[in-house]
């Protein structure tokens, strides 16, 4: 499979490949208890809590795109000169981003690991922040924390990210922001979250110059559920189900 097929992935994947932008939990129905989530959700919100979780600022991903490996290309930094220590810079078609702010580690003291819905809204925020620092840098360590071994596509996605930083390349953009409408639904072990992503594009610079584009040039087909679990590591994402599949699993199953 050569890169272009390999990068032809389906719109769950760009999901987990982008920074979904979750921080719109900490606006959300929260408790100490399961019952929690039969609280009235807030309305619709999406969320913006640090330099990396949102794409508003993006460059374009089709302005410059070009899918000709270039024989001259060389590897810069972003906004044309390395940055002053401290300063965050956005990635774009000149190097990746700089100085990306590292999102506090997750620690058992914080909670995120509870059995309760503030737990699972606070190992939500945690994977959303990792995950945009994970687009940014390459390093994906914590925020394959929070997705667990049936996600086999994503991690698959994530590993090609990684390598790509690894072998010279960069991720330009590829940051979501979430629309998150629903308290989310119980089924037994599984708690479901009904999500609206909302993302422009991302662009794959690979280590030859080669730029490699997808842009959302679709809405409809936006809208995904988290399927969550918890175990003795705490909350993770077992699986992400489009609409259809959501309806197919659970049509017979009686929610809370």
């Amino acid at each position: 499979m050569n890169i272009i097929e390999q990068l032809k992935i389906d719109r769950r994947r760009v999901l987990w490949l982008a920074g979904v932008g979750l921080g719109s939990l900490g606006l959300a129905a929260c408790g100490g208890e399961n019952k929690a989530a039969e609280q009235e959700p807030s309305s619709s919100s999406s969320a913006s809590e640090t330099p990396q979780d949102s794409g508003s600022a993006s460059p374009s991903v089709s302005s410059e795109a070009s899918n000709t490996p270039d024989p001259s290309f060389s590897k810069g930094y972003s906004g044309g000169s390395k940055a002053p220590e401290g300063e965050y810079r956005m990635a774009d078609y000149q190097g990746p981003a700089q100085n990306v702010p590292k999102p506090p580690i997750p620690t058992a003291a914080d909670g995120h690991a509870e059995a309760s819905f503030t737990g699972l809204r606070k190992s939500m925020l945690a994977w959303q922040r990792w995950t945009n620092y994970g687009i940014q840098t390459g390093d994906y360590s914590v925020a394959l924390q929070f997705i667990g071994e049936n996600c086999e596509d994503e991690r698959k996605t994530i590993t090609y990210v990684t390598e790509l930083y690894e072998k010279g390349g960069w991720v330009i953009d590829g940051i979501q922001d979430i629309e998150y409408s629903y308290q989310p639904y119980i089924y037994g072990e599984n708690y479901l979250w009904k999500i609206e992503t909302k993302w422009l594009g991302v662009v794959y610079i690979q280590p030859d110059g080669q730029q490699i584009p997808q842009e959302n040039v679709r809405t409809d087909d936006d809208t995904f559920w988290l399927e969550c679990r918890h175990a003795d590591r705490g909350w993770y994402i077992n699986s992400l189900l489009t609409p259809d599949e959501y309806s197919q699993k659970y049509k017979n199953q009686e929610k809370k």
